[in-house]
Formats: structure tokens, sequence, C-alpha cells
């Protein structure tokens, strides 16, 4: 059949940016977009990865063209602490490529070369981020850099960013969206009246109205009100191996915004979860994710309080609102039905621990629309297969990659530290022991080749949580076996450390992020965007 026209039901970030990038891609499409008046937006994915540049890039947006008007601050990192034993360690996970310019770098094994050499003081895990990107550095400093000398490092590719997404979609709704001609309408949908073979012709709107479409796009959320209730798709839970089904968010006002405004998303374990914090330009956006299984919502919340008043006060502890969360872990067995289309939430979702809510949502906007142009918007059985067929695979890889980062962990210290990491439900090829096998975007087997995972070139975030997180491919007694050549090994150690050191005198004479963003971003110290600004 061929789109000319779409609905999109529900609004949010996930409904104004598809009704953005649609309607940039396709003017000749009639769009509408329906959303309820009443329903208030789950609000809390403010974190990015690299992928976003690409969304920003189809929509010819520059960072001053949109970041003041969404409180937006970069991001350079995902840093985890207490993932590993719990005893106050963090690493990060820098965003850009592997720093292989120097030979004495070449490869990923050098690292734990140097590390059975020298020992763990010397070569902690926390040094394998820094040792192979120089970006690692400036989310350690919570610095901002054009360019990092003798680097590939690219900002335009290797920075994200931090951004309120219900500011960015009303962004994208009255500067593309609308003026491209998106028609706006207000209402819920009260029926749905379906054509006999399945696909849906028409929703009728408690305003009375009547909206018909080649294509619906459902971003209701996790009520999933086309895809799931009216198309009957089977929702797959992902809580037998991702425990996490509860989360409080909260709001923190900066009492030392230069020190505050950190480039990295920072993820801290807790007791039975973690919590994020996320630095905007006008506040800290934070919470605690965790499992009703292993604590109760009135217990989480006084460990949630216990560590706002640590990290920031006892009185913003205590004056801190607690926005409870539900999480729906998992995703729907097909996210393109008929002639509906499950977009963010109401296809699937895993806990945002790898800022994974808002980049499932804009890659598969992108998904979309590559379809719907391969033919001119002709599409047919193969082009929903082919959707589906990536959009899957694409979570189900997400998942085994959230998944590492528990059940790789040294933590015994509570039952749900001592669960996870005993929670192993990887896949494995068949005929293999399901026991020798640890997964992340594909099967390695760790036990009979360790180096596997460290020296595939398209999974650097596996490499840095793997490392991060303790996993050693190359213990002290096979350095000999492996025949390494010592005074190589010696010469590489003392040039990493000489380069060390001229890294962090550079960054320290670098702006602190707050500075960079006042001086290129916003050009002023003034809150440039109040919390609860209506758009």
């Amino acid at each position: 059949m061929k789109i000319e026209s779409i609905c999109i039901v529900g609004g949010g970030s996930s409904g104004w940016m598809t009704a953005a990038l649609l309607s940039k891609s396709f003017p000749d499409i009639e769009i509408a977009l329906i959303e309820s008046a009443t329903t208030r937006p789950i609000g809390v994915g403010e974190s990015t990865l690299g992928h976003f540049n690409r969304f920003l890039h189809r929509l010819e947006l520059h960072d001053e063209d949109w970041m003041p008007q969404c409180n937006a601050t970069y991001k350079t990192s995902i840093a985890f602490k207490n993932f590993r034993e719990g005893k106050g360690e963090r690493f990060q996970y820098p965003f850009g490529k592997w720093d292989f310019d120097d030979d004495y770098k070449n490869n990923l094994m050098t690292f734990f070369e140097l590390q059975s050499k020298y020992g763990m003081e010397v070569y902690p895990p926390e040094e394998f981020a820094r040792f192979y990107n120089m970006n690692t550095y400036l989310a350690d400093e919570c610095k901002i850099a054009d360019d990092i000398p003798n680097s590939n490092y690219n900002p335009e590719w290797d920075t994200a960013y931090h951004l309120d997404a219900d500011l960015f979609g009303r962004f994208l709704r009255d500067t593309i969206a609308i003026p491209n001609g998106v028609t706006h309408l207000f209402g819920d949908v009260e029926n749905v009246v379906k054509s006999p073979d399945g696909s849906i012709e028409s929703i009728m709107t408690t305003e009375g109205g009547v909206i018909s479409a080649d294509m619906f796009i459902d971003c209701t959320g996790f009520k999933s009100l086309l895809l799931e209730q009216h198309m009957g798709v089977e929702f797959v839970s992902f809580n037998h191996q991702l425990f996490n089904d509860r989360a409080l968010a909260t709001q923190i006002p900066y009492t030392d915004r230069v020190n505050q405004m950190e480039t990295y998303t920072d993820c801290v374990a807790m007791d039975c979860g973690w919590v994020w914090n996320i630095p905007l330009w006008h506040r800290v956006g934070t919470g605690y994710v965790y499992s009703s299984k292993y604590i109760s919502d009135a217990d989480a919340e006084h460990e949630f309080k216990e560590y706002l008043s640590e990290r920031y006060s006892p009185e913003v502890a205590q004056s801190a609102h607690m926005r409870p969360i539900r999480i729906k872990h998992g995703k729907h067995k097909q996210a393109w039905v008929k002639n509906v289309v499950g977009i963010g939430l109401s296809y699937g979702f895993l806990e945002p621990l790898e800022s994974t809510g808002l980049m499932t949502t804009h890659e598969n906007i992108i998904f979309l629309c590559d379809v719907l142009q391969r033919r001119q918007g002709f599409v047919s059985k193969i082009d929903r297969d082919s959707y589906n067929f990536i959009v899957d695979n694409a979570l189900e890889a997400m998942k085994q990659f959230v998944a590492i980062h528990y059940t790789l962990s040294q933590r015994e210290d509570t039952k749900y530290w001592e669960d996870a990491i005993s929670n192993v439900d990887l896949k494995c090829p068949q005929g293999a022991e399901q026991s020798t096998y640890v997964a992340s975007s594909g099967y390695y087997n760790l036990i009979s080749n360790p180096e596997i995972p460290y020296n595939d070139p398209n999974l650097t975030g596996s490499a840095y949580i793997m490392a991060g997180l303790g996993y050693r491919p190359i213990v002290d007694f096979t350095l000999k076996e492996r025949r390494v050549n010592m005074e190589m090994l010696e010469e590489a150690h003392a040039k990493y450390q000489q380069d060390r050191a001229v890294m962090l005198d550079w960054v320290n004479q670098l702006p602190s992020h707050y500075e960079y963003l006042r001086d290129n971003i916003y050009g002023t110290d003034e809150y440039l965007q109040e919390e609860d600004a209506v758009g």
C-alpha cells in the first residue's frame, strides 16, 4: 500500500520527535497528531547517547538552535560507581572511538599485559577507559573541549546530551512539526474502527472527531493503546532477567553549579538497584531504580533520601518531592502490525542504565523513515518484517548489554546483588555449554577464548563495561605463555605515564562544563528556562 496519510496517537517527546522527523522527511504526506489534554508524559528520559546526533543531523539542528530551549547540557560518558565491589570505585564508559594512533596501545590486550606486569594499583580497572579513550579525561574532570590533541575525537559525534525531554518535544512541535504542516489535535481515543483485514481504518475521539489514515503510530507510552490493546500484540516481559520494576524520581536544585554540572550521567549502585544523576542547565534530575522484590517502596525512599542527604544535603533530601514510576521491562512481539507502528514506550522499554529510553525512540523513528523512503511511501509485508527484525534485534542486544552490568559484578553484600550476579540467562550456540558463555550483542566464550569480546571493534561499550567491572582476559601467569616482549611493555608503560601527565595538565586548563555552556550556548549566568515552562 502507499502511505499518504499518518496519524500519530500520543504526544510527549516520542510523539513530537516522530512528527518532526516524518514531516521533515515527507512533506507530501499528510500528518496529524492527537494527544490527550490531561495525560502527563513520563518525563524522565533526560539522557542520550552519541546516536542522538544522527537524529539531530536529519533535522538539521545545531546545538545553539535547541539546547537553550531545553535546558540541555553536554555528556561525554556514562559513569558507574559501586557496581564492581560497592566500595566507592567508579569507572567511565566514554563516547568516541578507540585511540589506537599510538603504537604502544594498538590493541586492547596491551592494557591487560601492563596490568599483569605492574599490578592493579598502577592499572586499576577504571584506568582501561583512560588508556584507550582520551574523552575519559574530559569526563573525569567535567570539562568540555572542541578538540583533543593527538586524538580522533570528534565533538560532533563523540558528545551526547542531557536534556529536558518534555521541553525538547515542545521545541520540535513548535519549530519543526507544526510549521511543516502537522495537524495538532487534542482528545482521547474513544473508539477504533477496523477494516475487514484487521488494520485500523479510523479512530474516534472524545472531542467528536473522526481521524482516518493509512498508517497509525502508537506513542501512548506503557499503555500501548493501539499496538497492544487494539491490535492485540503480545507483550514479552524482561523481568526474569532485569529485576528492577520501580523508580523514584525527583529534581534537585544546584548548590554549586560549577562542580555539580558533570559531563556524564552518573549511575551509582545501591543496595537493591541504582541511582541516576543527570545535570541539566537549571537543575539535577535524579532517581532510584530498584526492585520491589527485594525492597519495599518505603525502604527504597528512605535509602534514596539517605543518599541525597550525603551527596547534597539533609535539607535537599528532606524537601525532595518523590514521583513514583512503574517500570514495564520488555517489548511487544512486533512493533509494526498491519498499519500500526509502536514507537517509544508503546513498543518496548529497558531500564535507563545505558540511556536506552530516548535511544530506542529516535533510532526506531529513523528506521521507519528509512523504510518509507525506500519505495517513496509504498510498503508491503517485507517492509514490515524487516522493520520488526531490526528493532527487535536492537532491543535484544541492548537487553544483553544492560544485563552484563549486573552479572559481571563482584558484589555479594545484599540478596539483590547475590541474585543479580547469578542471574545469567544467556543464549549460546547449539551444542555449547551454557555456563561457559556470557553474551553482549553476541556470543562470547569467556573461558576458552576470553579475548574475543575485547577484539570486536563493533562492541566498544561491552569492553568498557567488562574491563571496568574487573574482568581480565589476561592474568599474571599468562605473560610468559604469550611470549610478551617485556622491554616493549616497559616502553609502553613509560610512554603512557608521560602521555597521561600531559593530558591531565591540558585538561586542567580547559573551562569547566558550566563555563563552556555559559560562554558558547547560553551566553548568560541566568537560568534561561523555568522548570515548569509551558509551550
